[in-house]
This record gives C-alpha cells, sequence and structure tokens, in this order.
C-alpha cells in the first residue's frame, strides 16, 4: 500500500508525531521512564489528617498507598502483602489501626513492619530453624516527601529531591495550598477515551482558551506565563466576571444569577486577592494546578492504557467555611468543572476528538510551532507546549517527539487491545 505521509517542513521540536499517543510500546516507556523516575503527586494533606488515614494511588501500574503513622509523619508504601503479593487495602480512602490482608490476616502497623500473623510457629521448620524474621518482612516503602502540604512519591530509587524536583515552581502554589486553613477532597474520578498527554497539552495550550471556552472571553485575559526549569510552567490569569456581564460574553449559567457571579469574588482562598485572582501551575509530567480567586482544582492522572486515562478531580475550599460559603465555592468550581456542563466537557471532547484523529494515516503529524521560542510571553503561543515536549524527549532519550524507532511502525496504528498489554 503506497500512502504519501508528508513530514512538515520544520525542525522536528516543531511538531509531533501523532503515534506517541497510540503506540503501545511508547506508552510501556513512558510509564518506566517518565512516571517511575518522576516525582507523581497523591493527595493533599488534609485528606491524611489523622493517624490512620491512608490513600491509595495508582503510578504506573504500581499499587501505592500513603499513610499517616502514629507520630504524625507521612509515609508510602507498595499496597501488597509481602507474603502472597495481594492487594492490602482497598483502593480510595480509609483509616486503620493497623494494615491487616484479609487473605491470612497478616498484620502491619503504620511504620511497615511486621505486626503479627497466624500460626507464626510453623514457619519454624529445618530448613529454616530460627522461624521468619520480622526484621526482613515488612511493607516495602517507596519515597514520599511534601511541598505546602502536597503529598507526592517518586517510585524510582535514585533521583532528584521533590525540591530540587520542583525547583521555582514551589513556591508558587503555597497558597492557598499549605495555608492550614485549606482542604481539599476527591469530586470524582472520571475515565477519558484519550492518552494521558493530551491533559497536559490542553493545560498548557493557551491558544484554545478563548476560542473554545466561551466563559473565558473577557472574564479571564491572560497575563503573562513562564516556563520553568524541569518541565514545569506558570501561567497567571485576571478574573473579572463583571467584565464579562459588562460585555455580554458570560454564558447564560451567569448572565441569570449576576449575584452568584459577585458572590464568586467576595471569598478569597488563603492568599489569592484582586492582584493575583486566578493562576494555572502545570507539574511535569502531569498534575495540573489553577486556582480561581475562591475556588481550586487539582487534577492528577491514572494512565490506564495509550487510548484511555482516569483524571482525579478534586476541590478546594477553608475548614473555617460556614455551608453558605462552601455553596458558593461549590457552585463556582462546578461552573468549570462539572462532568457534563462548563470549559472541562469542552476539553474532553478535544482530548477525545483528538485522539481519534490521532489514527489517521494522512494527518500523521500535529504542528506546535505557534509563537518565537521563548520561555515567558501571553498565553496564545505554544511555548509550554514545546517545554513539556522537550522534557518529555528527555526522559525518554529522543532527539524528535516520535515514537522509538518510529521507522519500523507500520503506516495504519494497530487498535489498542487490553489482551495486548
Amino acid at each position: 500500500m503506497a500512502i504519501n505521509i508528508p513530514r512538515p517542513s520544520l525542525d522536528p521540536q516543531f511538531y509531533i508525531d501523532n503515534r506517541v499517543y497510540t503506540d503501545i510500546q511508547t506508552y510501556n516507556l513512558e510509564m518506566e521512564k517518565i512516571f517511575l523516575k518522576a516525582w507523581n503527586f497523591v493527595c493533599h494533606e488534609s485528606e491524611i489528617s489523622n493517624a490512620g488515614d491512608y490513600f491509595t494511588a495508582t503510578i504506573a501500574g504500581q499499587p501505592i498507598v500513603v499513610c499517616r503513622d502514629r507520630e504524625g509523619r507521612i509515609r508510602a508504601f507498595y499496597n501488597t502483602c509481602p507474603h502472597r503479593a495481594v492487594q492490602l487495602v482497598p483502593e480510595g480512602v480509609g483509616n486503620v489501626k493497623n494494615f491487616v490482608c484479609f487473605y491470612h490476616l497478616w498484620s502491619f502497623g503504620l511504620d511497615g513492619k511486621l505486626a503479627g500473623l497466624p500460626e507464626r510457629e510453623a514457619y519454624e521448620t529445618s530448613y529454616n530453624p530460627c522461624g521468619l524474621n520480622g526484621q526482613d518482612i515488612g511493607l516495602v516503602p517507596v519515597h514520599v516527601d511534601v511541598a505546602h502540604r502536597l503529598v507526592f512519591v517518586r517510585i524510582d530509587e535514585e533521583g532528584a529531591d521533590l525540591k530540587e524536583f520542583l525547583g521555582e515552581a514551589i513556591d508558587l502554589f503555597a497558597e492557598p495550598f499549605g495555608d492550614p486553613d485549606f482542604c481539599m477532597k476527591v469530586e470524582r474520578d472520571q475515565t477519558v477515551k484519550a492518552n494521558w498527554k493530551m491533559q497536559p497539552e490542553n493545560s498548557r495550550d493557551g491558544y484554545h482558551a478563548p476560542l473554545l471556552h466561551k466563559r473565558l472571553r473577557f472574564v479571564s485575559p491572560p497575563r503573562p506565563y513562564r516556563c520553568l526549569e524541569n518541565g514545569h510552567t506558570l501561567q497567571e490569569l485576571d478574573l473579572d466576571y463583571e467584565r464579562g456581564l459588562q460585555n455580554e460574553t458570560v454564558d447564560d449559567v451567569l448572565s441569570k444569577d449576576p449575584d452568584l457571579v459577585r458572590a464568586f469574588m467576595k471569598y478569597p482562598l488563603p492568599g489569592m486577592s484582586k492582584k493575583r485572582s486566578s493562576y494555572v501551575v502545570t507539574l511535569f509530567p502531569d498534575t495540573l494546578i489553577l486556582v480561581r480567586f475562591s475556588t481550586a482544582l487539582i487534577e492528577r492522572q491514572i494512565p490506564v492504557h495509550p487510548g484511555e486515562t482516569i483524571i482525579q478531580f478534586r476541590s478546594g475550599q477553608k475548614i473555617s467555611d460556614n455551608d453558605e460559603i462552601l455553596k458558593i465555592r461549590e457552585k463556582h468550581w462546578y461552573l468549570y468543572w462539572d462532568e457534563f456542563e462548563g470549559n472541562l466537557p469542552e476539553d474532553v471532547m478535544a482530548y477525545e476528538a483528538q485522539q481519534r484523529g490521532a489514527h489517521s494515516i494522512g494527518a500523521r503529524y500535529s504542528l506546535i510551532a505557534r509563537g518565537e521560542k521563548a520561555h515567558e510571553g501571553m498565553r496564545g503561543d505554544d511555548n509550554r507546549i514545546r517545554w513539556f515536549w522537550e522534557l518529555w524527549r528527555n526522559y525518554m532519550d529522543l532527539s524528535e517527539n516520535a515514537p522509538p524507532k518510529a521507522e519500523l511502525l507500520p503506516n495504519v496504528p494497530v487498535p489498542f487491545s487490553r489482551a495486548s498489554v
């Protein structure tokens, strides 16, 4: 079969081979070389505020549990019993005195040490006369650290510490997330039929924001952005609903209730003001942090396979909020990140349409060539997306935004099958 697939007449850093979104070998390498090596956001400290509180996460297919021990220290372990590799606690959140495996009732302290097991003496045998050595059998720890009350884990035994990994981005989200009166909760996990890279590209793509999202026209004009070390970015934004109402660019939901719109700007989260009313911080590889004056969002991703990703959505509020203020914050949050209306469904529609289009034979390449190369500027160029892809190439040890050995891949993308994993 002869198919002409024109390659853009540009330096390869300015375009993407769309097979990176569909190729299973590329996906597997990303899990190994990016997600296992980078620091991954897991939860906010307020979600594990008491001794015995735990939160589970899956990172590159690895089951992880993060907990707070009796001394108040945050710990992380593989969520796996070392006896027979059974998942130790169910996915989600909970509180335990000890971790107890339901299969054979082996128990482990919040420090991961073996606490007890039934009929322990049966392990005293001729080939093992001393029985089990409890010092050798415990939950396997995972590197964990905290920045402004955001909890991160790193699977790889080697690598930069969290402070070095975050670099200058570390203090950009100090408020409101580090404030002791701030807390977060998971709103939902949502399955998206798209590759995990669609979301971090979209969150760095200012070009689409006023074009796709009617709600943002005049309401949230851009301020300058910066590309930060290690692949992270900052986009400062304005937030002025009055301007949106005056210019009749706010959609029906807002224009029908202008008093509610004005209430969104009455109760700032800690550190937010008219001078800094809204911002977006993206952390490589996949974490999105977004604050809009009185409400906040963190998105973390759980890649499932090349064409499917679970996105976990968190909302933020103040512990001291009364019921009235909580309702206003909730309405503000759902104004943008409701599953069925607002900005988010528009973005998800774009992710999934882009994923379907990535299977096209004739349109092999996507362009990221908008704007002169720079590490700072205004919202509408592609520099933040290019910055993501530069770090992607570095982690993957590749020279182009393309699958490894792309020249050997078939022209027609192979449909994904779970049986192929």
